[in-house]
């Protein structure tokens, strides 16, 4: 019955349908720190509903759910790129969601995420992939501390790049990498990669440099391209898909649920695939524009 309750209570002050709601909603979120979300196929993944952002909430709201809802396209594009005997690499994990994609089609899977806000009930959804792996650190090209800087309005907004205009709370977390960790051997070299960090994508790749430039780079990365924020980084415009060309990848736009060619000229935030020459039949099937 409280469930159904709150249910009700989240989806009135989503439309803006309970006057005062704002007050009695956070008093019932105030312990609903780790609500599980079920998903069929899936272990639950955890999601924190007291600040009330409008992803987790509405994952709340449609709980159970009978696949993964967050951009579908992608859970294709893992479906088919991931091989059975990959370590895959989610970058900004975030929620989890991505991982959750990843742990049924890879051998093992390692998430990286940064945020406070996320790790506790990201810590609980890995706890239940056995072959899964959380980092809780940021990847960058050096190694030490950074400042990431976290929307007070949207918790799982988060960034090295203070971008957004949006209040923000700014936090010291641990940096690495790629290249330290492999050397240290921390991690495995993996053989995909997906890159979704608010702007700093270009410093994840010249953390990698080593990696991407030896024999066993990455067969594919997906990765996004946020301009808005990397030149808060001071990152020029198409920065990091310039790096992967020069690496000898072939780059698409993913548009559409479809793979475009990629033009010279892209919207601000855009979601790009980078594959090796000897592996593009493993786009075979899908739509090429």
């Amino acid at each position: 019955m409280k469930t159904f309750f709150l249910k009700k209570l989240l989806a009135s002050k989503i439309h803006g349908r309970v006057r005062g709601g704002f007050r009695l909603t956070k008093s019932l979120t105030r312990e609903m720190s780790s609500v599980p979300i079920q998903i069929d196929g899936y272990p639950s993944l955890y999601v924190d509903l007291r600040s009330l952002d409008e992803h987790s909430v509405s994952l709340y709201l449609a709980n159970p759910l009978p696949q993964i809802p967050h951009e579908p396209f992608f859970t294709e594009i893992f479906h088919r790129i991931v091989k059975a005997s990959d370590t895959v690499f989610d970058v900004g994990a975030n929620l989890g969601l991505h991982t959750l994609t990843f742990s049924k089609v890879a051998r093992e899977v390692i998430s990286f995420e940064p945020n406070p806000s996320l790790v506790p009930n990201l810590r609980k959804t890995v706890a239940n992939l056995p072959n899964t792996r959380l980092l809780e650190i940021c990847l960058s090209d050096r190694d030490g501390t950074v400042d990431f800087h976290i929307s007070n309005w949207d918790h799982m907004l988060g960034s090295l790049a203070n971008w957004s205009g949006q209040p923000t709370t700014t936090v010291s977390v641990p940096a690495r990498s790629i290249d330290s960790l492999i050397e240290e051997g921390l991690i495995p070299m993996p053989q995909v990669l997906k890159v979704d960090v608010e702007g700093a994508e270009m410093m994840v790749f010249r953390g990698a440099d080593k990696l991407f430039s030896g024999d066993d780079a990455p067969r594919t990365v997906i990765f996004e391209e946020l301009n808005t924020a990397s030149r808060k980084l001071g990152i020029s415009d198409g920065a990091p898909a310039d790096y992967l060309k020069e690496k000898g990848y072939f780059l698409y736009l993913i548009e559409d649920d479809q793979f475009t060619a990629l033009p010279d000229v892209r919207p601000e935030a855009a979601n790009l695939i980078a594959i090796k020459r000897s592996y593009i039949d493993l786009l075979d099937g899908f739509s090429l524009a």
